[in-house]
């Protein structure tokens, strides 16, 4: 059984990059250019004007250098300039005018700073569920790319748990295992810990997430949580926090609606529950699912999922249900 406070690991060595560089000698900071992306009027000689103005005492010159460069389409130049007023280079730091430089230089494709951008957010922020939100979806546009230290960070709060996600082991695995074949150091290290801790089958599952993380994406339900946890209960309240907006019917013989599972014990029927919920071929995700008791069998308990819209949902839904082994049900409203 998978329990979070047992595989709890550290980030280590790669929490955040911009921390540990903000230790670095203000010199050795500007002598080093960025190349992700350069401006198409502008070589990379200017932003070592800039950044020689800056060091020998001009800082207004080379800040405005940077600037007008970076106005024209330098990613670079707006790179540096975060940088410049997060460490204070030159000037008094600012931690707002780095932010909004940083997302300049982001949004014109730099990987560093858009990187540093949810580094900050995540590790340095108010912890925020906007600022975690902000920093989750900036990793997985990089993870996407192929960016193995956001594959990394990624795969640590997925593991962990952290900044308000789910514990989701397997993709967390997977994650690592893509970020340590693009020999990023820290997944490296952290890999056997996590691989000791999951089944064959769940890391199988995580290296076919790895394999095909373009076509999967990310999902806020994690991914194969039956083959880490054999708690039920565990199961469904991560389904039941990760379920659309899909609303409980006042009613349920008012609406079209799925039953599985008839005449169980409730422990029979919590399973059952939780198996099908972890099962993505089962395609009942964002449904709401409740246990009744049968009312002519009193102890003895079914299961209900929906509401769908209309018959051909129904049909379809338990089409899947039956491939996936489950005996399915559609049932009308009543005055249907």
């Amino acid at each position: 059984m998978f329990h979070t406070q047992l595989v709890c690991l550290t980030l280590g060595v790669a929490i955040f990059a911009a921390s540990v560089d903000a230790q670095d000698d203000e010199g050795d900071r500007l002598d080093r250019v960025p190349t992700d992306l350069t401006g198409p009027d502008f070589a990379e000689s200017e932003i070592d004007d800039a950044l020689t103005l800056i060091r020998e005492g001009n800082p207004e010159a080379g800040i405005d250098l940077l600037r007008r460069m970076g106005e024209n389409g330098n990613a670079d130049a707006f790179f540096h300039l975060a940088e410049i007023n997060r460490l204070g280079a030159g000037k008094e730091a600012s931690e707002s005018v780095a932010m909004m430089y940083y997302r300049f230089a982001a949004r014109l494709g730099h990987r560093r700073a858009s990187l540093s951008l949810a580094n900050i957010l995540f590790f340095e922020g108010r912890e925020t569920e906007a600022e975690y939100k902000e920093a989750i979806g900036i990793w997985q546009e990089l993870a996407l790319k192929g960016e193995p230290e956001a594959m990394y960070l990624l795969g640590m709060v997925y593991w962990n748990g952290d900044g308000g996600v789910l514990p989701d082991p397997v993709r967390a695995f997977g994650l690592l295992t893509r970020a340590a074949r693009l020999q990023y150091g820290p997944a490296i290290e952290a890999e056997p810990a996590m691989r000791e801790q999951l089944s064959l089958e769940a890391r199988a599952t995580a290296l076919d997430f790895a394999d095909n993380m373009i076509v999967e994406g990310f999902d806020e339900r994690p991914l194969a949580l039956e083959l880490v946890t054999d708690d039920a209960d565990t199961i469904i309240k991560n389904y039941e926090e990760t379920r659309g907006k899909t609303e409980k019917p006042e009613d349920w013989d008012d609406v079209w609606h799925l039953e599985v599972g008839f005449a169980m014990s409730e422990e029979e029927i919590k399973k059952l529950q939780a198996s099908i919920i972890a099962n993505p071929k089962t395609d009942v995700a964002d449904m709401f699912t409740e246990v009744v008791e049968n009312t002519n069998r009193p102890g003895l308990y079914r299961l209900l999922f929906g509401p769908v819209d209309n018959i051909q949902d129904a049909v379809r839904h338990c089409v899947a249900l039956k491939r996936a082994g489950h005996d399915c049900f559609a049932k009308p409203p009543k005055e249907e």
